[in-house]
């Protein structure tokens, strides 16, 4: 399933410059560039002006993300905001509201929140806390 505008060219980083491992347990502000993998535990904020947040099947995050690209296959709790992307994959679980202009859910995986699809021309000069919202809501989905 895919919202958002199919025209739009989503261009990330391409250099993996983090990686958080199994084991490993974050409490606070997390702020990175060009790309993040996440195995682990984080509980608190993470923020990127244009970087990748890869948060793979180990990875157990509960906390406001503000990102570029956001890509789970792990589990997030919490409030997903992406200046490009949000992509579910199969093994992804999300229970929180996101903000994007694009959304992408694989068979399989879990979305309990609301989306709000925003207009991508107003997220480019950074994020906004007076974006604009351009369609309703989705209360619950499990991707079939």
């Amino acid at each position: 399933m895919k919202f958002g505008n199919k025209s739009m060219s989503v261009e990330g980083p391409t250099d993996l410059r983090s990686f958080l491992g199994e084991g490993t347990e974050i409490t606070g502000d997390v702020k990175f560039t060009e790309i993040m993998r996440v195995d682990s535990a984080i509980n608190g904020t993470i923020t990127s002006d244009s970087g990748s947040l890869l948060v793979m099947e180990k990875g157990q995050i509960k906390t406001t993300i503000q990102a570029g690209i956001v890509e789970v296959s792990g589990t997030i709790e919490g409030t997903i905001t992406a200046k490009s992307s949000v992509k579910i994959h199969s093994t992804g679980r999300v229970y929180g509201d996101i903000y994007t202009p694009s959304l992408i859910i694989e068979n399989g995986a879990l979305f309990d929140g609301k989306c709000h699809m925003l207009d991508g021309k107003n997220l480019k000069s950074g994020f906004k806390s007076d974006q604009k919202l351009l369609t309703g809501e989705v209360k619950t989905a499990d991707a079939i």
